[in-house]
């Protein structure tokens, strides 16, 4: 039986090939089976990209999958549009985050980035008015929530999911500084240098490349690198920067503590998509301490192949990847102290006790499992 971390060099090895534009030219390795490449592809989200790099006598097993995502991508992009029109409609300004944007952004050929869902952001003012406008044209909140825990939810910052019974797709509309950077000034940055794509026949709004960079590096970090499709949206995306953007990079990166976090990116990036770095971005990425979090990155890892890092190991590493000790103190206390779904609904609040939950959150957390795990 081969083993799976064979299975994954030779996805890496597809994936990366096609980023460089060689395509249909990997050989699978001896004793690796095309279906067990596709269903580590599905598991790391790059099954069109996979395919690309991989021979095309072997490719057989990913044809119908390619094509099914292709037209899922379709519907996402058609579902972007009647969204963006929803909530243009209500008057509310908004971003789309990755997914269909960051395909247009980063790759060659938009298919072969796949998405699930939709994500927005909106500036925390207009997130009620997001909620009832997608509400009115028949989007449901999922997991359904009464409206107590659903205004308290807002309140707190916790990000919102719609569903339309029909069609069946996740919107997940997030909001505040909080959600978008690290801090709120970068937010407000960010905010401001938006820029303009066309996805579904519709001009809509999303990230400066840079800024997508920096969030898709972020994000990465938060998950603890668990999936190829990160590191291959942040090799494609830095191949499509110019040099004076990849040189903003890193002045932005050290003007919002976020140098850790692209440093690692880029490591990886470099590792396992071969992508090349040079002056400052590569000094980024020689840090002894970003070379340990490389290192202990889950895609680095066996065990990633089939399966995603557990919270507490997540929340470690991403406290590791702060700059600064405040950013993880910040983190921390987000976590320690901010009411989640399951806060607001185990333990109802009437709206004026509602800074309690600063008191039930930890309370509760005294008796979860993950605090065994935290200390071990």
């Amino acid at each position: 039986m081969v083993e799976p971390l064979q299975t994954f060099a030779d996805l890496q090895r597809c994936c990366a090939a096609a980023l460089h534009g060689n395509l249909g030219r990997v050989e699978l390795s001896p004793g690796v089976r095309p279906e067990d490449l596709l269903a580590m592809a599905e598991r790391h989200r790059v099954v069109p990209l996979c395919a690309a790099g991989l021979a095309a006598e072997q490719r057989g097993a990913f044809r119908r999958r390619v094509l099914s995502l292709a037209q899922h991508m379709v519907v996402l992009d058609r579902e972007v549009a009647l969204v963006a029109d929803i909530l243009a409609g209500a008057g509310g300004e908004f971003l789309i985050l990755k997914g269909p944007a960051l395909a247009r952004q980063a790759y060659p050929t938009e298919e072969w980035r796949v998405s699930d869902d939709v994500d927005l952001w909106v500036p925390a003012s207009r997130a009620a008015n997001a909620a009832i406008a997608l509400r009115a044209a028949g989007f449901e909140r999922s997991p359904p929530l009464t409206e107590r825990v659903a205004a308290a939810a807002r309140r707190a910052g916790i990000e919102a999911s719609f569903r339309h019974p029909e069609r069946g797709r996740l919107v997940e509309v997030a909001h505040g500084w909080a959600s978008l950077g690290p801090s709120r000034r970068a937010a407000r940055e960010m905010w401001n240098r938006r820029v303009q794509l066309n996805i579904g026949g519709v001009v809509v709004s999303t990230l400066h490349p840079v800024d997508a960079l920096l969030f898709g590096c972020r994000h990465g970090a938060h998950h603890g690198w668990d999936r190829l499709s990160w590191v291959m949206d942040t090799a494609a995306i830095w191949q499509k920067l110019s040099p004076a953007e990849r040189a903003e990079a890193c002045v932005v990166a050290r003007r919002r503590a976020q140098t850790v976090v692209l440093g690692l990116g880029l490591r990886l990036a470099a590792d396992l998509a071969g992508i090349e770095l040079s002056d400052d971005a590569a000094t980024l990425a020689s840090r002894p301490r970003v070379l340990a979090l490389a290192a202990g990155a889950a895609v680095m890892a066996g065990p990633a192949a089939t399966e995603r890092m557990p919270m507490m190991a997540r929340l470690r590493y991403e406290r590791a990847a702060q700059d600064a000790w405040r950013q993880k103190v910040r983190m921390m206390t987000g976590w320690v102290f901010t009411p989640t779904l399951g806060d607001l609904e185990g333990c109802p609040l009437p709206h004026a006790l509602e800074p309690a939950y600063a008191l039930v959150r930890p309370l509760r957390l005294l008796r979860h499992p993950w605090l065994k795990s935290w200390f071990r």
